[in-house]
């Protein structure tokens, strides 16, 4: 089959190979197919035939098993599949035997048959009817091999020898990435009859005139003459929008093409539209372009291409969308289900679009490796940037020679931009992530791309802004720290941190101790993203990652690389997620402080690319007032709204922000309710004093008291403990520990919760009064000296505060007094100060609450449940507690422990201080920190460090704790 190259593009390629390091056959280019599937053929009725499904499969096949006509002994499997997630063990670097059994209709006599397949992981041999078709390299991008002279009318066998270790897999460290081998047919495999003459490629690309409102529409057409003479075709292009409607367009749109025999031609062909709605993603426009091909005046073969207009443009160190700067709030996303490992099914990649859109990502990188197109089409039909990066992870030049560098490196980049560039969700290209040698193997492959797909810029996806040297339109730096956006502010190119503020996932002594870090994530996210937004060169960047990364073996252990995403495999919300949407709101409300008899007035900023927030549906609603404003503040701009609602009426007034969801974008809440004050009671009851043993005994008719040198009890009026041991010092430090991947030799870690070491109590002295009782307990440790001292009064209040001398120096990650209750104070009550003055109901860092100690479901691993739940995220629980129980309540006004009959304690706070509890030896703890940090994450370190207050040795360090018994009624 011959190839029509432009004369220029011929000298391009002279020109790479006497550059290149590595040599290859710039004729294999030409050989890269991705044939669009025709909306028809002919008079066919079905053109296509899905070979997904029951196949037979055998983990260590005869080597010429494809020659067999009969199997004994093979098992079934479902394709797509892999095979390790559907219990099959595969030798490493052996091919394991696929075969399926299919018919081709006669109607397809006369037809070519191709073969596509989407993935097949990651190195495979295919044969029909015992002959060999041929064999693919790479895991993650799609080919086809055409099959017409190997299949015949009626029956037909397909063969499939796969194996998962291959180049491919150490270049993109794919299964080292999932911590399992990620062999199998894992994306979608069929058959499609397509006429002689037929389309082997229909793409189009889209750019504007000076004002930015008339579009060109170019249209590049290959078309496959594959008979043995000259043929005379017409090809008739006519524009639709989505519902069908003809657009008028001015051009040739239809074109006479002379077919050179047994050749591919190529064909461009541009249109001029007048004013089409254009793609951005707070405005996913699709347009349809059908291309008829007629061959001696008889309509052949039908294609059909969805798009979008727009434009993208690099501009010094920005980028311009349509003529708009924009910046990418975004996430990476791997494919991933907890049981069905990289292989997804169902409509999951719409679902994840529509839960990032709605967390108001306006940005996915495909790390690290192109995705199943499926994603894509979701992206381009619910409006979502995309960076499509090729599959390379970790690469380097040492297993690479002349022999394999076309099939390792270029024909996989190739593949994925000749599928995927007429998507309008595409940004721009990441030529690989975190790899070395840029000259040697990635230079030929990005300037390939860039032939290849001239209207996008591409990326090198690294750890510093030089790894591709400069050469790229656009700079990466993964983990900059909080320095970064001031760094790239006037940089020369933009900057993408397309791995950055990377979530809790390795210090997993932390995570099982306290779920909170992950709610203190969001003021790191929240600082970081302003610096970023504000900062001209920095492009944006996505939070690693998007979704965890774990996978639950069929025989038992989990498996992955980090617990990561602000949604779990099971795709529900973590904390972060919250964060993550209020942080990339595209609108920002504040109240305006006014004068009683004002009208009450709110300030928007509207954070949008593309939109007016009159577009916007904006709710408000004051007790029985409400209303809905559509406020003219254009992008990036501020604005004043009046309400019809004067500040002395204002109670709980609620903004909720619609754009086109059903759910908000924001919500907003300002409380200006006023607190009901109840007058406190002062008792004069005289507090009773007997003997039990060695312990003295406070009793009111609200409390109990037991004192004693080894010991301290109280109790509630009706004799049930409440507390029971003296209160402990805890100087709890960071802790790290936790491997970088889940494999099946990982523990489970544990509650990692140290109290100061080495306590002496020193002296325990009391002061009675009528109605009170102080207790100084003076004591050191090996950290730290000093004294606390309770003040026990007779209508059930404590006030416990403390004074120690540090021994040493010590950064640590909470310190404060922690209290020991029985485990029958399973209920956890609060409010608090949020970073926000909304929350979802279940989310762990909500302003107010109630937790259990354990819910009515198993125990969680690592990775939280091993099966789909029905409960969420808050919910999930460990033997030391739920998470909603056991993670830190930052800035606590008042929170509680009761029983399930309602004694308990309570704190009262100033909103300083912190209370984290949790179950350990069927004791229940409570801690009241006046210290709290973001934890031990290394890739947050850069962050997480902003927030320590390091203690120094003969530094003093006190609190004071308000308490109060709560008697059953």
């Amino acid at each position: 089959m011959k190839v029509f190259f432009p004369f220029i593009a011929f000298l391009f390629l002279l020109n790479l190979q006497a550059n290149a390091q590595f040599k290859y056959d710039a004729q294999k280019i030409s050989a890269i197919r991705w044939t669009p599937v025709p909306a028809s053929v002919n008079e066919l009725k079905d053109f296509k035939i899905e070979l997904n499904g029951n196949w037979q499969f055998n983990a260590y096949p005869e080597k010429d098993f494809f020659l067999k006509s009969k199997l004994s002994g093979w098992k079934t499997i479902e394709v797509p599949g892999e095979w390790v997630m559907q219990g099959h063990t595969v030798k490493s670097g052996e091919y394991a035997g696929y075969v399926k059994s299919f018919k081709i209709p006669s109607e397809w006599k006369g037809k070519r048959i191709i073969l596509k397949c989407e993935a097949i992981y990651s190195e495979c041999k295919i044969y029909l009817n015992n002959q060999e078709a041929g064999g693919h390299l790479g895991g993650m991008t799609a080919f086809e091999k055409d099959i017409t002279s190997l299949v015949k009318n009626g029956e037909n066998l397909i063969s499939i020898a796969v194996r998962s270790e291959s180049l491919a897999d150490t270049l993109s460290s794919a299964s080292r990435y999932a911590v399992h081998p990620l062999g199998g047919i894992t994306r979608p495999i069929y058959l499609i009859a397509v006429p002689e003459v037929n389309v082997v490629s229909f793409h189009v690309s889209t750019t504007f005139d000076e004002k930015y409102e008339d579009a060109n529409l170019k249209t590049e057409l290959k078309i496959s003459n594959e008979t043995l003479k000259e043929q005379k075709g017409e090809l008739k292009l006519i524009l639709r929008d989505v519902s069908g409607k003809t657009i008028a367009t001015t051009g040739k749109s239809n074109t006479s093409v002379t077919l050179v025999p047994n050749a591919i031609n190529l064909n461009t062909i541009e249109l001029k539209v007048a004013n089409p709605k254009k793609w951005d993603p707070e405005h996913p426009n699709l347009y349809f372009l059908e291309c008829t091909v007629v061959v001696n005046g008889k309509e052949i073969t039908k294609i059909i291409r969805r798009f979008g207009f727009r434009q993208i443009e690099v501009r010094g160190n920005q980028v311009f969308v349509n003529n708009k700067p924009i910046k990418l709030k975004g996430v990476c996303r791997h494919e991933v289900s907890p049981n069905r490992g990289r292989s997804l099914t169902g409509n999951q990649w719409a679902e994840d679009v529509k839960l990032f859109k709605e967390g108001n990502v306006n940005y996915i990188r495909t790390s690290h490796y192109p995705p199943n197109e499926k994603l894509l089409e979701a992206c381009d039909e619910q409006g979502m940037f995309v960076e499509e990066e090729a599959p390379f992870c970790w690469a380097s030049k040492g297993p690479v020679n002349d022999t394999n560098y076309f099939d390792a490196i270029l024909q996989p980049t190739l593949e994925m931009v000749e599928r995927d560039k007429s998507h309008p969700c595409i940004l721009q290209w990441s030529i690989g992530n975190e790899s070395n040698d840029f000259i040697e193997l990635f230079k030929i492959s990005s300037d390939l791309v860039k032939a290849a797909d001239p209207s996008r810029p591409r990326n090198f996806s690294q750890w510093g802004e030089d790894g591709d040297g400069g050469y790229l339109e656009i700079g990466n730096h993964h983990y900059p720290g909080p320095s970064g956006p001031d760094k790239y502010r006037d940089h020369k190119r933009p900057v993408t941190f397309d791995e950055y503020c990377h979530l809790n996932a390795y210090n997993r002594n932390e995570l099982m101790t306290d779920p909170g870090v992950r709610d203190f994530w969001g003021n790191i996210l929240l600082k970081m993203w302003e610096g970023m937004y504000y900062s001209k060169g920095v492009l944006g960047g996505a939070l690693w990652a998007g979704i965890d990364d774990s996978f639950f073996l069929p025989d038992g252990p989990v498996v992955g690389y980090g617990t990561w995403g602000p949604i779990d495999g099971w795709r529900r919300p973590k904390p972060e997620y919250w964060h993550m949407k209020k942080i990339f709101t595209p609108v920002k409300v504040k109240l305006i402080e006014s004068q009683d008899n004002d009208s009450v007035t709110l300030e928007m900023e509207n954070r949008f690319f593309f939109t007016n927030l009159n577009e916007c549906r904006i709710l408000w609603k004051n007790s029985d007032q409400k209303g809905e404003i559509h406020p003219n503040i254009k992008t990036g701009a501020k604005g004043l709204v009046k309400l019809p609602v004067t500040y002395s009426l204002l109670q709980k007034l609620t903004v909720d922000v619609y754009h086109s969801s059903d759910v908000p974008m924001d919500q907003y809440v300002f409380d200006l309710s006023k607190p009901v004050i109840t007058e406190k009671v002062i008792s004069n009851e005289p507090i009773k004093w007997s003997l039990n043993g060695s312990a003295q005994i406070a009793e009111s008719s609200n409390i109990k008291v037991s004192i004693s040198n080894e010991n301290l009890i109280i109790s509630d009026r009706s004799g049930k403990e409440i507390l029971n041991g003296w209160p402990v010092l805890m100087l709890i430090p960071f802790n790290s520990v936790g491997d970088t991947q889940m494999t099946k030799d990982t523990p489970e870690y544990g509650l990692f919760s140290p109290a100061a070491s080495n306590r002496k109590i020193e002296a325990v002295e009391l002061v009675k009064e009528v109605s009170s009782v102080t207790i100084t307990l003076k004591e050191s440790y090996i950290e730290a000296a000093g004294k606390m001292i309770l003040n026990v009064f007779n209508d059930g209040r404590i006030e416990l505060s403390y004074e120690y001398k540090m021994l040493t120096d010590a950064n640590l990650r909470q310190w404060g007094i922690s209290f020991t209750l029985p485990q029958t104070m399973n209920t956890l009550n609060w409010k608090r100060k949020g970073l926000w003055n909304v929350y979802p109901e279940n989310h762990i860092g909500r302003n107010e609450g109630t937790a259990k100690l354990f819910y009515d479901h198993p125990f969680c691993g690592l990775a939280g449940p091993s099966v789909k739940p029905a409960w969420d995220y808050n919910m999930d629980q460990t033997k030391f507690g739920s998470n909603d129980f056991r993670s830190t309540k930052r800035n606590i006004l008042q929170a509680s422990l009761q029983s399930e009959k309602s004694s308990g304690i309570k704190v009262i706070s100033d909103g300083l201080q912190h209370l984290r509890c949790w179950t350990l030896n069927e004791k229940v703890y409570m801690l009241v920190s006046e210290y709290d940090n973001p934890g031990s994450e290394r890739f947050l370190r850069d962050h997480a460090s902003k927030f320590e207050i390091p203690l120094k040795y003969g530094q003093t360090i006190n609190g004071i704790i308000n308490l109060q018994i709560i008697n059953a009624k």
